[in-house]
């Protein structure tokens, strides 16, 4: 008898389909598929208990999503091990998941939308903690092969409002948060060999930026930039005070070195930049310190 009530788990109920729109809805364990939609307001919908869906799959998924509206899944009474802290939100179109139950934690498996099931308790001396990890690992050596760890591309043929970013790091210290080392929203790591490079080939840069500008562009002006940076906030002038255009540290200042004592005479040449809508134009001379 046990089997046989194992089997009935995993047989498909056509019917327990739930159309969703601005309104929250708690899932029982045959509510299999689930399509929601947030349009005039923001929907919570909260899976069935844990230990009840054990040995059951559900897909839940938006339909539509309009302004600032989001569709947040959450667990039922706090019942799943190492849950999301707030629930796991979607707010576009085809963002969603399929969730499995072993009984005591939801399995997610996120489609449209990647999220860490875990939340940083160490406080010991381990090395790195990793929310996801990618590798890739080359055996063979080649001199053709061009090699990308992970891309990721934001395409449009159309406007894309105020804001279009291929990839967007935050660090959000909250209230009370602080580090008392270093915090990079984005780090850029280069280990070079430890050994010679064979003829001293290649060029290596720890960050590499490029800017097509095909033949048929016609900018108008538009400026565009190698980086750019807005500085904001309540307390701005903190960064008036003590704020840096960078910060480098490792190096020995000497005559032929990356930072040497300016002897030479008058600027030759000049960078333009741009400062509150200003342009300035940062000197330098072509016949060395």
């Amino acid at each position: 008898m046990s089997l046989e009530r194992l089997g009935e788990q995993h047989v498909p109920v056509v019917d327990k389909f739930h159309d969703l729109v601005d309104v929250d809805y708690t899932m029982n364990v045959r509510d299999y598929v689930v399509r929601a939609s947030a349009v005039t307001a923001a929907i919570t919908i909260t899976l069935p208990p844990v230990v009840e869906a054990k040995g059951r799959f559900y897909s839940i998924f938006v339909v539509a999503a309009t302004g600032t509206f989001t569709v947040t899944l959450d667990e039922n009474n706090n019942d799943s091990e190492r849950w999301f802290l707030t629930g796991i939100p979607f707010n576009e179109r085809g963002q969603g998941c399929v969730c499995y139950s072993d009984g005591r934690r939801w399995n997610v498996m996120p489609q449209g939308v990647i999220g860490a099931q875990f939340s940083s308790a160490r406080v010991d001396a381990v090395a790195t903690v990793h929310a996801g990890i990618i590798q890739l690992i080359s055996e063979v050596a080649s001199a053709v092969t061009q090699s990308e760890a992970l891309r990721v591309t934001a395409a449009s043929e159309v406007q894309t409002g105020n804001w279009y970013n291929a990839i967007t790091g935050v660090i959000d210290y909250g209230d009370a948060g602080y580090v008392t080392g270093l915090a990079g929203v984005i780090c850029a790591e280069l280990n070079m060999p430890a050994g010679a490079v064979p003829g001293g080939s290649g060029t290596y840069w720890a960050f590499e930026a490029e800017i097509n500008l095909p033949t048929s562009y016609v900018g108008g002006g538009v400026p565009v930039a190698i980086l750019g940076a807005n500085i904001w906030g309540g307390t701005v002038a903190q960064f008036d005070d003590f704020g840096l255009l960078f910060d480098i540290n490792g190096v020995t200042i000497a005559t032929t070195h990356f930072m040497q004592v300016n002897t030479a005479g008058a600027a030759t040449h000049a960078l333009k930049c741009r400062v509150n809508g200003t342009l300035y134009y940062v000197m330098l001379t072509d016949t060395g310190a």
